[in-house]
């Protein structure tokens, strides 16, 4: 008996006997790697190409504590929003041996933020000396991106952005936007009542 197999039969407990006897571990273990595979491979998956995204611009005692970016894949039946192409350029302050990927990442984001806080809904939170403004819509990839060649005067890349954008809330909102809507049309069918 070969000193692994040995081994084997010794000292494990939860292989079945028939892998034990035959030597057949290895084979085994890939068998069942690729059948746990399958499932991931099967069919084609969809790529995402619309998105939600909000920005939070939090401040406390009229100062800029906090900003957050959040994207939100879109789901299928609410797809149908008003999308229009708005042109978006500004500046990267980076270095010029900074590596494109994270440039271009950069410059998505600040095209993001500033298309929202340009076109998108806007919404005021304030409790006491603590505000959030939040900025949403709705984007469709891909993103229509030019970043120029580093600019030393302005210490940065210039970039051109072209998204296709909508103003739409986020998701979290809809059902308090629904019971609003039933209640202001509730109201207005009660006022048309007694005129």
């Amino acid at each position: 008996m070969q000193p692994g197999l040995n081994y084997l039969n010794n000292h494990s407990k939860f292989i079945p006997c028939f892998i034990k006897k035959n030597g057949r571990l290895l084979t085994t273990g890939i068998f069942l790697v690729l059948i746990c595979l399958k499932p991931l491979t099967a069919g084609h998956l969809k790529e995402i190409t619309t998105y939600y995204i909000r920005f939070d611009l939090k401040s406390s005692s009229q100062r800029i504590t906090d900003g957050k970016l959040t994207m939100v894949p879109a789901h299928e039946e609410f797809r149908a929003a008003n999308f229009s192409y708005f042109p978006i350029s500004g500046i990267i302050p980076a270095l010029p041996q900074e590596m494109a990927q994270i440039i271009e990442t950069k410059a998505k984001q600040n095209a993001f933020i500033q298309l929202l806080e340009q076109k998108g809904l806007k919404s005021v939170k304030t409790l006491n000396y603590d505000t959030i403004i939040s900025y949403e819509g709705c984007v469709r990839m891909p993103v229509a991106l030019f970043i120029s060649p580093y600019d030393d005067k302005n210490k940065g890349f210039p970039y051109t952005a072209r998204i296709l954008f909508s103003p739409l809330s986020f998701p979290d909102q809809w059902e308090s936007l629904r019971r609003r809507f039933k209640i202001k049309k509730l109201f207005g069918n009660f006022f048309l009542f007694f005129q």
